[in-house]
C-alpha cells in the first residue's frame, strides 16, 4: 500500500500545483479588473495640475525685432478631469500658444524704449481661447514676460566661403573660392548688422584636390538674422603652374646726391612661380630689387637685397644673391 501511495505522489503534487495556478490567475484577473475600475473612477474626477505649454510669437511691432533669448514656454496651472491631464502630461504634446505681440501695449521704460515687458495676466483671454475646452485656466507663470527689441534693418552683406583643402603638388588655385552670388540681403537687428562684415558659409573639409569643384553650400546661421536665401554656389578652379626667371637691376634707396654707389653684382636673379593663367601678366619691370644706403655704417661690408612690388597672384619667388657688396665714392 505504501508503495502505491509513493507511485501516485507526483500526480497528487501536480494536481495541487495546477489548482494553485488557477487560483493565482483568477486572483490576478480580479485584481486587474479592480485596478481598472479604480483608475476609471479616479480619472473621472477633477484635478488641478501644471502643464508646460510652448510659446510662439507673431505680429511683431513694425520695423522692430526681438533680440536675445525670448521666453519659449508658459507654465499653466489648469483644472481638468484626470484622464485629460494624463493625456497631456504623458501622451499628447500640447500645441504651441500663439502670442500676438502687436495686439498688446507693451510696457516700455522711458529711458530705454527698446526694452519692454508685459504682465501675463493680460494674456489670459488670448491664451484661454487657444486651450482645449476640457482645460480650465487658473494661473499663468511666470507673471511677467520680458523682451528686448531692436530696430530692424536690411543690408547687402558679402559672403565669405569657408573651405579647407590642400592642392595636389602639380596644381595651384586659379583664384580664391568664388561664391555665387557674392553677397545677399540680410534682415535683422541694427545692433548686429551695423558691425557685420561677412556671412560665412558652413565649414567644408575638401581634403586633397587635383581638380576644381562647384557645389551648393549652406550659409552659417546667425541668431536673429534672416537671409534672402539659405544656400549659395561655391566654385574653385585649379590650374597648372610654371616658373619664370628675370634679371633685376639692383636699386639704391636713400642715396645722397653727392654720393655714387655701385653694387656687386649689379643685378639679381629672380625666379617666380605663377599659375598659367597669370603667365602673360609677368614682366620683369613689375619688380624692384632694392638696397638701403641708410643701412651703411663703418662696419658694413654687404647690403641686404629686398624685393618690392610683388604681384598678389604670385605663388612664390626666390632670388639670388640676397646680399651684395658695394663700392661707394664721391660724385
Amino acid at each position: 500500500m505504501e508503495s502505491g501511495f509513493l507511485q501516485n505522489w507526483p500526480k497528487v503534487t501536480e494536481g495541487k500545483k495546477l489548482q494553485f495556478r488557477k487560483r493565482i490567475l483568477m486572483f490576478s484577473v480580479f485584481l486587474l479588473i479592480s485596478v481598472f475600475i479604480w483608475l476609471l473612477n479616479a480619472l473621472s474626477k477633477n484635478y488641478t495640475s501644471q502643464i508646460e505649454y510652448p510659446l510662439v510669437y507673431t505680429d511683431f511691432p513694425k520695423d522692430e525685432v526681438f533680440v536675445g533669448e525670448m521666453p519659449d514656454h508658459l507654465d499653466l496651472r489648469v483644472n481638468a478631469l484626470g484622464y485629460a491631464l494624463l493625456r497631456y502630461k504623458v501622451f499628447k504634446k500640447p500645441d504651441p500658444i500663439s502670442f500676438k505681440v502687436s495686439a498688446f501695449n507693451l510696457n516700455r521704460p522711458d529711458q530705454d524704449s527698446f526694452k519692454a515687458h508685459i504682465l501675463t495676466r493680460y494674456l489670459r483671454d488670448q491664451i484661454s481661447i487657444q486651450l482645449p475646452s476640457e482645460l480650465q485656466l487658473l494661473e499663468i507663470k511666470p507673471d511677467t514676460l520680458h523682451f528686448q527689441f531692436a530696430k530692424s534693418l536690411s543690408r547687402k552683406i558679402k559672403i565669405k566661403p569657408d573651405f579647407h583643402f590642400e592642392v595636389d603638388k602639380q596644381y595651384t588655385t586659379k583664384d580664391v573660392v568664388q561664391a555665387i552670388p557674392d553677397s545677399i540681403m540680410v534682415t535683422g537687428p541694427d545692433v548686429i548688422l551695423d558691425t557685420l562684415e561677412f556671412v560665412f558659409t558652413e565649414r567644408s573639409e575638401m581634403g586633397l584636390l587635383s581638380k576644381g569643384f562647384s557645389q551648393k553650400v549652406r550659409l552659417m546661421e546667425i541668431p536673429d538674422l534672416v537671409y534672402e536665401k539659405s544656400r549659395v554656389t561655391c566654385n574653385l578652379e585649379l590650374e597648372r603652374f610654371t616658373e619664370v626667371q628675370f634679371s633685376i637691376l639692383v636699386e639704391v634707396q636713400n642715396l645722397p646726391e653727392d654720393i655714387s654707389l655701385q653694387t656687386f653684382p649689379s643685378r639679381i636673379k629672380l625666379t617666380c612661380k605663377v599659375g598659367l593663367s597669370k603667365y602673360e601678366r609677368m614682366d620683369g619691370n613689375l619688380f624692384r630689387a632694392v638696397v638701403d644706403y641708410d643701412k651703411i655704417d663703418d662696419r658694413t661690408k654687404t647690403l641686404n637685397v629686398s624685393i618690392q612690388n610683388i604681384p598678389y597672384y604670385l605663388l612664390s619667388y626666390e632670388y639670388y644673391p640676397k646680399t651684395v657688396e658695394y663700392l661707394k665714392s664721391k660724385r
